[in-house]
């Protein structure tokens, strides 16, 4: 090779201190590139990296998720638990526990003891005279006590002294301070490259804390790209499922920009840098980031666990594929648990996903069937409570956000209990409450179980089938998570003025209970935000997202990118299953004859949608609040004067391109806010009160809109359908009503008086 073609071979431009290396240097044959020379010098020179080691506090208020911890005599238990990461061990650890107690405990046999993981590591006697003072005490925790899921557990073993004797007494009480907490020192392990551990460590179950999801991915986000990734985060936001994901992107290129601090011969910097935590790659032979310059390339979808060049103590999943539209194969090979995945490299030859039926998704409660409660707990176990006064047995309902309950007055409910049945008739209750709402109670006489011929009647609607209110604010809010709780309550007292055993009250409720659903249709009105915040509707109706497209702008921006995986992932915890059949498109590939969903992200993407299929049904809902017209609150335009400030908004209309079919665009004329949008859909507290067809964000407030314009999703019988519509007008109903009587009458009295003319004609 000629010194003049390895010139027109190597691009190298100076300029302020950087080196840009041309593609052409992947080119060469038979050589590496002098950047991958210099880069494998300079790992080489790295030698060993220490384990690093990490100090964290966890707070038991925190943890425990109350905001009081408090033990008494009828409540004698209290446990805490938390996880550890298993590519996390735990060096050191120290519980400090700060605490006060109630000054009627009988001081000669009352004490503290406390356990972790079924472990004795302390006990405290509580003399009567440190009561109503401050308690400071702490033990070290062995950390051989400590395993992928860990408990903290309390038991107060006291007494209250009465009138005429000591009785086990809720006025028997320690209360722990918020500053009781416990410390760690914990020491990251190197795991092995291993896919049958997928997906952890990019989700651990045993770890609380929020999910922080890395991707990393070309300069240029094109839809095979997003799609892929798409598919991946609402897989692993099924797995994270409470927790929450939080999505991160760094740009990788094919080849680094060299940064001299001095000069040639000094250190030189390689950019872009690999994140130092796990992390996601999607790559492809023509487009993969330069550290990963010795990938062989690839002529069948791969995937990899590879330990990660720029920290070796973190790991980097690649998607390896020839070209970007094998990507999303790859990626649904991942997602589907049938494919069991093992060692460090897995070549998927093929595989077929067929879509789901709607309303499959496995964290609703199905109208196919009664859904019994052992079908919604992790654990049998969790249906059981010990003890006088205990938490009670908490179930979440999550029901299809678009269930059409009518006229209905209740949802059926068959109740099946046990317990240990009380010598003797006393206080001891079984209470029934939904979403805090006292439903019904049950006594706990000497049988020991109870409703086996009893069916709870969950109330839906009031008596008054005409009123708005009845109709639209039944007592379930669907598409939240409702809850079914459970409370037992024994009584402590006996006539001897003693008590039994601690712990040998027992309650139960029966995993054969059921609920259900069945004969219950599906229709509601749109645009409804308050549906899309809560369970990902009407997107979320097939878990497989097989009826929703993403519409993206041609390159997405980070902000944009990180805002629809986050949504993604959202998705996937409200259903309880992947997106594997998503399909991501730029606005000028849509068909104009699709019947889906569309989910637009960023300002860019909503400019070019309008553009394309007109704003008719949007500026319909914006023409009642006087925003018709003004782009600036939703997008960059440069034919109008530009908002001065940032606005970022959810907006939600009927799709043109399909009757019934939503469309709802998470957008913000400044790309920089879209992350406002994001926190919005994240807070409890603020999609709580979105509604209706648009959230607009400022940097002060967020205002919710109702529609003005609605239409209605889902199938019923004419009949009902009539029914639920006149419902919604009551003075016209009156109205018909009344000239429904007049024409009775009026009928009636016509054919009496031609009745009578024939009699006289007769006569």
């Amino acid at each position: 090779m000629t010194k003049s073609s390895k010139y027109y071979m190597r691009c190298v431009v100076f300029m302020m201190g950087l080196v840009c290396w041309g593609p052409e240097a992947l080119a060469l044959q038979g050589e590496s590139p002098d950047w991958w020379q210099l880069y494998q010098q300079q790992q080489a020179e790295l030698g060993a990296v220490p384990l690093p080691e990490e100090s964290l506090t966890l707070s038991l208020r925190e943890l425990d998720g109350e905001p009081i911890q408090r033990v008494d005599g009828l409540k004698s238990r209290l446990n805490i638990g938390f996880g550890s990461r298993a590519d996390e061990l735990v060096e050191t650890a120290t519980l400090y526990l700060d605490f006060h107690y109630s000054p009627t405990l009988a001081g000669d046999v009352s004490q503290l003891r406390v356990h972790f993981n079924n472990e004795l590591i302390g006990s405290i006697h509580l003399p009567a005279e440190g009561s109503n003072v401050k308690h400071e005490y702490q033990f070290e925790v062995p950390a051989e006590y400590f395993s992928r899921y860990n408990e903290v557990q309390f038991e107060l073993l006291a007494e209250a002294i009465g009138y005429t004797c000591t009785v086990i007494s809720p006025s028997a009480w320690l209360e722990f301070y918020r500053s009781s907490r416990i410390e760690l020192t914990k020491k990251k392990l190197v795991l092995a490259n291993d896919l049958s551990w997928f997906p952890e460590p990019f989700v651990d179950e045993r770890d609380f804390n929020p999910v922080d999801l890395h991707y990393v991915l070309p300069e240029q986000i094109t839809p095979e790209f997003a799609q892929a990734a798409g598919i991946m985060s609402s897989y692993l936001g099924m797995k994270a499922k409470w927790r929450g994901v939080t999505t991160h992107r760094t740009s990788f290129r094919n080849v680094p920009i060299i940064q001299d601090t001095n000069s040639m011969l000094e250190h030189k910097a390689l950019l872009p840098n690999l994140p130092e935590q796990h992390a996601i790659v999607l790559m492809t032979n023509s487009q993969k980031p330069w550290q990963l310059y010795d990938i062989e390339p690839v002529t069948e979808p791969t995937v990899r666990m590879i330990t990660n060049p720029q920290n070796k103590i973190y790991k980097l999943l690649l998607v390896h594929t020839p070209t970007a539209a094998e990507l999303t194969k790859a990626v649904q090979a991942l997602a589907s648990e049938e494919l069991l995945m093992s060692g460090p490299v897995a070549i998927v030859h093929d595989i077929e996903v067929e879509p789901r039926a709607p309303y499959s998704a496995p964290n609703w409660v199905t109208t196919e069937r009664p859904v019994q409660f052992s079908e919604l707990v992790e654990f049998e176990s969790e249906l059981q409570r010990s003890g006088y006064r205990t938490a009670p047995v908490k179930l979440n309902l999550v029901l299809p956000p678009d269930l059409f309950l009518g006229r209905r007055e209740a949802v059926p409910v068959d109740l099946r209990f046990r317990y240990t049945p009380p010598t003797q008739k006393d206080e001891s209750r079984l209470r029934v409450y939904v979403n805090d709402e006292f439903i019904q109670g049950y006594m706990l006489d000497e049988t020991g179980f109870g409703g086996s011929n009893q069916r709870i009647r969950i109330p839906v609607i009031g008596e008054n089938p005409f009123a708005e209110a009845a109709l639209e604010i039944p007592a379930f809010k669907l598409g939240v998570v409702n809850t079914l709780e459970f409370d037992f309550s024994f009584s402590a007292l006996t006539e001897e003025c003693r008590v039994a055993p601690l712990s040998n009250t027992v309650g139960s409720i029966d995993g054969s209970s059921e609920i259900d659903l069945r004969g219950y249709e599906h229709y509601t009105e749109m645009p409804n935000l308050h549906l899309f915040a809560k369970s990902g509707y009407p997107f979320s109706r097939y878990d497989d997202l097989s009826k929703t497209t993403m519409v993206v702008s041609d390159s997405m921006t980070d902000n944009e990118f990180e805002l629809a995986m986050d949504s993604l992932a959202m998705m996937g915890a409200y259903t309880g299953y992947h997106g594997s059949l998503l399909t991501v498109k730029a606005v000028a590939d849509i068909s104009a004859e699709t019947d889906h969903d569309m989910l637009i992200i960023g300002g860019d993407a909503l400019s070019q949608w309008v553009s394309r299929f007109g704003r008719k049904a949007f500026d319909a809902q914006l023409n009642l609040y006087g925003l018709a017209g003004k782009r600036d609150l939703f997008f960059s335009d440069n034919e109008q004067v530009t908002n001065t400030g940032p606005t970022g908004a959810v907006v939600s209309f009927e799709s043109p391109l399909h009757q019934g079919a939503t469309v709802v665009a998470l957008t913000a004329n400044q790309d920089s806010f879209l992350p406002k949008v994001g926190e919005l859909l994240g807070s409890v507290e603020q999609t709580n009160a979105m509604k209706g067809f648009m959230s607009l964000v400022t940097p002060g407030d967020t205002r919710h809109f109702e529609s003005q314009y609605n239409y209605y999703v889902g199938q019923l019988s004419w009949f009902e359908r009539l029914q639920y519509h006149v419902a919604r007008y009551p003075l016209v109903v009156a109205l018909v009503t009344l000239l429904a009587l007049i024409t009775l009458i009026l009928a009636i009295y016509w054919s009496l008086s031609r009745l009578a003319r024939s009699r006289k004609q007769v006569v």
